[in-house]
């Protein structure tokens, strides 16, 4: 995946008659669906960077890093925006995707979304799970929660889930 070009650094003016503002509408849209989630993370896994698995010797693995990096500053980029009322106004379900745009922001949770639990986890929370209204599941909420607390109080970064 390209660096974002120099104009994208503006989001798009807030117009269904714009392609761009269209077209990342769309995007953001779909990462609501945990299931699409799953998708991206099954099939495209250097974008989230995991590896499909440790045996897996991938030709391309020289540009995984490069690739997980430039999605990540596209999805920072693309929250940065779509979080203010202007833009969330579009959203049809903007809580699930706000959550998932503010979620994809962690690197434990792009690697994380691979495993099926959590996919499901994210799919009951309207439904089947105690919410904390935040629309994630408590304990889901409260593990993220507590892994950005320590991180802001010690500055550092956790690579994977305890």
């Amino acid at each position: 995946m390209a660096q974002p070009q120099p104009d994208q650094q503006q989001p798009p003016p807030a117009t269904l008659t714009n392609p761009r503002f269209t077209l990342e509408l769309e995007f953001v849209s779909s990462l609501a669906n945990p299931y699409y989630l799953s998708h991206l993370a099954v099939n495209y896994p250097n974008l989230l960077g995991v590896s499909k698995s440790h045996d897996e010797i991938d030709m391309y693995d020289d540009n995984s890093d490069t690739e997980a990096a430039a999605f990540a500053a596209y999805l920072a980029y693309l929250y940065s925006y779509w979080k203010t009322p202007e833009y969330s106004q579009f959203l049809t379900h903007p809580g699930a995707t706000l959550r998932a745009l503010r979620l994809l922001q962690e690197d434990a949770f792009r690697r994380d979304i691979i495993r099926p639990q959590i996919i499901e986890g994210l799919a009951g929370a309207g439904i089947n799970t105690e919410q904390n209204g935040t629309g994630e599941p408590k304990e889901q909420h409260e593990e993220y929660s507590k892994r950005d607390q320590e991180d802001r109080g010690s500055g550092e970064k956790h690579d994977s889930k305890p």
